[in-house]
């Protein structure tokens, strides 16, 4: 059992990596195999085909991840400091699953063209878990009434770029002696911004 567990374990980090760099339609399962030391005919026996590992990976990626948000948003702490936990949570599981931004960008670029419904499914989950904190802050009279969707983007969107856009930067000579990413993949001085920022937009002027 542990050894099956492994097996599969190993073949979802290597189809998230292939997902992440291939995209979708360039991800070939005969090379997913053979990276991962399996048998082809054996992804399609214990998995499914191409579009069941595609949505299994991305669902696992959020239940590792994104579904410990139920922690931050339960929680009896004033809406400001969730808000920020919030923030930091999701820093956090970007930090651990680098592929996640590369998906969610192909994605975005083929308006979900092979996004599961299962993934969209959560993700409403995660807009709902802001609402409620966002709703808080203004039954608590210290949030603006704000669009979710407005400060979904500002938040996650801001992480995705910085993540994707470091290569970028590092590589071309044109950033070669400004706009430089700072060490590692979301550093804390982008986050503590990224708080900052968020909170200013959403807070009523004292």
């Amino acid at each position: 059992m542990d050894k099956k567990k492994s097996t599969k374990d190993k073949i979802f980090s290597v189809a998230a990596r292939h997902f992440a760099d291939f995209g979708f339609e360039g991800t070939r399962m005969d090379r997913i195999a053979k990276e991962a030391c399996v048998n082809k005919a054996s992804i399609y026996y214990n998995i499914g085909n191409k579009e069941v590992l595609y949505a299994m990976v991305l669902n696992q990626s959020f239940k590792e991840g994104f579904g410990a948000f139920h922690e931050v948003i339960g929680t009896t702490l004033p809406a400001e400091k969730k808000l920020e936990a919030y923030i930091r949570h999701i820093a956090i599981v970007l930090e651990q699953n680098p592929v996640i931004p590369k998906i969610l960008m192909r994605e975005q670029l083929s308006q979900g063209r092979h996004l599961p419904d299962s993934f969209a499914k959560n993700i409403v989950q995660m807009l709902d878990g802001l609402t409620g904190i966002l709703n808080q802050g203004n039954r608590e009279g210290v949030f603006y009434v704000v669009d979710t969707v407005t400060i979904h983007f500002m938040i996650l969107g801001t992480m995705l770029f910085q993540m994707t856009s470091s290569p970028i930067r590092r590589k071309k000579k044109a950033f070669l002696n400004k706009y430089q990413p700072e060490p590692g993949r979301l550093p804390p001085s982008v986050i503590d911004q990224i708080c900052r920022y968020i909170l200013r937009a959403v807070k009523k002027e004292k």
